[in-house]
């Protein structure tokens, strides 16, 4: 007992688990509600191995030690649960290791917090969930959303977002995972599985449970389309593309959609909201390189029955009005249209030089200067220009948030 008492007891020293770089490059509010729920959650444990380090000085009996025995253990459980939970928060923050590292990290929670805000402000005006975004190691981002219940049975103060090392420049990945987040809060994903269930039914069954199944990724996906438009299609392509095997591989139960199809819809998405562009191109070499055989295999089915109602399965995710969006599409809350490349191209001419230097502008238009950055990227012979100029712009975003 003593050992498990002094190892909580140390663990209240949360601040040392990161350095005091990494705590400075917290945007100040966020790391103020992070320090009080883990001071607080600290407190509980030391609390309950203060009173049961009384109950055990105060037990005489074996009967009495053997029960003690037990209880001791079971804050044994207790103290790696809440070990646990500080470690995620305290590892995320160590992330930020250097200031312009930071910097990036703080530009990519101002973008995620304000693709939640654009659809919060115009549906039901809730408060936007704080997020904290750090850098992994890996090929998919992940988050842990805000009001979550962690392993210690309290409930995360804010979303943790895990941004790949090889996507920090080019993060749309962080809005698919705030669109978890969004969907979450406004109970769409369940509303968008009957949706598409109902909707495709008729056509294809077996198409309509599979396209119900992936909802919730597919809602995420939809988020980060609306907000970032081509950059986001390329930027999953580049995460999904890998040996053949792996492209068309059906696994039962997963929520993620067959990587084949994910992003088959993806260029969908830009085809029916933009018309033609350099997403039919990407679609066909996608196609040419991975060519689905009609095998007879349970994959097979699938994806040649979801490829059947491909369209229409977009119109739904898109255009379908939802009761999560106060009876309005997701389309008509977020316009895709302002990320389609003519009208980032108008943006880039209006503002000029400016908007990727001035502040007022990259704040404005942080979002679509992700989605001009990733599509630049995305087409460009060289990308490295583009990768320097989207380097700039997030450092500048990230420098304009509120530090300590």
């Amino acid at each position: 007992m003593g050992h498990w008492l002094q190892a909580a007891t140390r663990l209240a020293a949360y601040e040392q688990l990161a350095s005091p770089g990494a705590w400075a490059g917290v945007d100040q509010a966020i790391g103020l509600k992070i320090r009080a729920f883990l001071t607080q959650s600290i407190t509980n444990l030391l609390l309950s191995g203060k009173q049961l380090q009384m109950q055990l000085d105060q037990a005489t009996t074996e009967a009495a030690l053997l029960e003690m025995r037990k209880q001791v253990i079971q804050f044994r459980g207790q103290y790696v649960k809440c070990e646990t939970t500080v470690h995620l928060y305290t590892d995320a923050i160590n992330s930020r290791t250097t200031p312009q590292v930071a910097a990036l990290l703080r530009a990519c929670d101002a973008l995620c917090a304000q693709s939640m805000q654009e659809v919060l402000s115009k549906v039901n005006n809730q408060p936007v969930p704080s997020v904290l975004t750090y850098i992994d190691k890996g090929l998919g981002a992940s988050i842990m959303k805000a009001g979550l219940r962690l392993w210690d049975s309290s409930t995360s103060p804010v979303a943790v977002i895990k941004i790949t090392r090889h996507n920090l420049l080019r993060p749309t990945s962080a809005i698919h995972e705030t669109g978890h987040q969004l969907a979450h809060i406004l109970d769409w994903n369940e509303e968008l599985a009957r949706g598409l269930r109902t909707g495709l039914q008729a056509k294809s069954g077996l198409a309509a449970d599979e396209f119900a199944g992936w909802a919730s990724e597919i809602a995420a996906d939809a988020f980060a389309f609306v907000h970032t438009g081509y950059a986001a299609v390329a930027a999953l392509h580049d995460v999904m593309a890998g040996e053949t095997w792996s492209v068309v591989q059906y696994n039962l139960g997963d929520p993620h959609p067959i990587s084949y199809l994910r992003v088959l819809l993806g260029t969908e998405m830009c085809r029916q909201c933009f018309g033609l562009g350099p997403w039919d191109d990407l679609e066909r070499a996608w196609v040419d390189f991975y060519q689905v055989k009609n095998s007879g295999s349970h994959a097979a089915l699938v994806i040649q029955a979801c490829l059947s109602v491909l369209p229409q399965a977009v119109e739904i995710i898109l255009k379908q009005r939802f009761r999560a969006f106060g009876g309005r599409a997701l389309t008509e809350i977020v316009n895709p249209l302002r990320v389609r490349p003519d009208e980032l191209a108008k943006l880039e001419y209006v503002a000029g030089p400016a908007l990727f230097t001035n502040h007022a502008w990259i704040w404005k238009e942080c979002l679509r200067l992700l989605a001009l950055s990733g599509l630049k990227i995305a087409t460009a012979d060289d990308p490295a220009p583009e990768y320097q100029r989207q380097e700039e712009w997030m450092q500048r975003l990230g420098w304009s948030v509120n530090l300590n």
